[in-house]
């Protein structure tokens, strides 16, 4: 694949932008994400490398995904995951991991230096609606009540 940008040089970074429910993706070689700034270091573009950093106890080489059988000993050597489930098996081994390489345990995505009024529009209305999901499973209606009448506000406004 090429890149999406200079149109010359292999792309080797996929940079995906979710906002709703629409996804853009786009394809860039090293040193093209290195000038739209997408890339903070060009030695963290790869997970193998980061693997020393996460821990070898005894009781992690138990672990095991209940879905796709994959041992915690063998995602640390591969740096794949195998499934969905793997997430949910290691969490307590990962969520260290995600935090000492991001800086936090949550994904919240990436954005350009300049993010347009509409895109952060957009997030500001999902974020709005994950709050509403979360206060509804825990039946929390009025709150849920009030989130709803939050979103009408902001959907009229923008």
């Amino acid at each position: 694949m090429i890149c999406d940008i200079c149109h010359k040089n292999p792309a080797t970074i996929s940079y995906t932008v979710v906002v709703g429910e629409n996804k853009t993706e786009l394809y860039l070689c090293q040193e093209c994400a290195e000038k739209k700034g997408f890339v903070k270091s060009p030695n963290l573009t790869d997970l193998k490398e980061l693997m020393p950093l996460m821990s070898s106890e005894p009781d992690a080489d138990g672990l095991k995904c209940p879905k796709c059988g994959l041992t915690y000993k063998e995602f640390r050597m591969q740096a794949k995951f195998g499934c969905s489930e793997c997430y949910k098996a290691f969490e307590k081994k990962i969520i260290p991991l995600l935090r000492k390489i991001h800086g936090s345990d949550q994904h919240i995505g990436k954005s350009t230096r300049v993010s347009s009024a509409k895109d952060k529009n957009e997030i500001k209305l999902f974020e709005l609606k994950k709050r509403l999901n979360k206060a509804i499973e825990e039946e929390s209606y009025e709150e849920a009540a009030r989130i709803r009448d939050e979103i009408k506000k902001w959907k009229t406004r923008n």
